[in-house]
């Protein structure tokens, strides 16, 4: 008889980073950052944020899920937070391709534009407590 065999120790799962499409046009994938925030533009109104920024304030007041499906698109609110981006800022363009070619075929096109390195969201300008 031969020798036992020895079983593989199972490998770690790999944690697949989340993904978070903004209200502006932006897609941040796996932001840490966004984490330990508990709370993404979509989902800063959920824990009392909804007052940061004013381009979600926006998007909630003309009852659009994004800038890219609001009337008044592009608007100089939006204009201005691109203009605070370090570097080119492409939001205003995602956004109109996200309405262009809805949520899902969009975020494959976004997760690869990178986007998130630079831009401006006044989020990021809140403390983060490390927990």
């Amino acid at each position: 008889m031969g020798g036992s065999q020895r079983v593989p120790a199972e490998a770690p799962l790999k944690q697949v980073p989340r993904d978070f499409a903004a209200v502006c046009g932006l897609y941040w994938e796996g932001s840490a950052w966004y984490e330990a925030l508990a709370a993404t533009c979509g989902t800063q109104g959920e824990v009392g944020l909804e007052k940061i920024c004013p381009i979600y304030s926006c998007a909630k007041e003309h009852r659009v899920d994004h800038c890219g499906l609001c009337p008044e698109f592009p608007c100089i609110l939006l204009v201005h937070f691109a203009a605070e981006s370090r570097g080119e800022d492409i939001r205003i363009f995602s956004a109109a391709r996200r309405a262009e070619l809805g949520d899902e075929v969009w975020a494959a096109w976004a997760r690869e534009q990178k986007m998130w390195r630079d831009a401006y969201c006044p989020l990021r300008t809140l403390q983060v407590q490390a927990s």
